[in-house]
């Protein structure tokens, strides 16, 4: 996984380790339309969300530990988006924690950024279904080699065997 240096609140990535490739911000849904988006987001918009969810009784936003591909988008994101990174920069700590701001970043990017989650999502289940498959296949494939080989061979001496009964 690649390096992430902490923010000043020392939970959440602040800047990136290495530049990205363009296919790279595809995979991670930083896009023009979500840079575009990003730029109408203020503050206050972070502030205005954050009450509503906490009126909501719901306290914190779904909250959890980033996923790697979240961590990895924020990474980016914050690199391509400088207005992100300011917001971010004047929220956190003052205003909230850096947890509580990419939660609801995730909430307020999710038309933008959702279908390229779940893409990741996918191939990473994927991924891990050839794992698991990979394992049990090979050591099958051993077995049923093992058990060919052995009945080649104990074939083999029943036909040498019967040739000299037969003589």
């Amino acid at each position: 996984m690649e390096c992430i240096s902490r923010s000043r609140s020392g939970d959440g990535p602040s800047k990136p380790a290495a530049p990205s490739a363009a296919g790279e911000e595809e995979e991670l849904g930083v896009t023009p339309p979500l840079l575009d988006f990003l730029r109408t987001l203020s503050p206050d918009a972070f502030k205005s969300s954050a009450l509503q969810l906490h009126q909501g009784g719901s306290g914190e936003a779904a909250g959890g530990e980033l996923s790697d591909w979240q961590q990895r988008h924020a990474v980016l994101v914050l690199a391509r988006a400088k207005e992100l990174a300011k917001i971010r920069y004047d929220l956190c700590p003052r205003h909230m924690k850096d947890k509580q701001f990419w939660s609801l970043y995730f909430l307020l990017a999710r038309s933008y950024i959702l279908p390229y989650e779940l893409r990741a999502i996918q191939k990473e289940k994927v991924r891990r279904m050839e794992t698991e498959n990979r394992k049990p296949t090979n050591a099958i494939t051993v077995e049923v080699e093992m058990q060919e080989s052995k009945c080649s061979t104990d074939s083999q001496t029943l036909t040498d065997d019967s040739e000299n009964h037969d003589a």
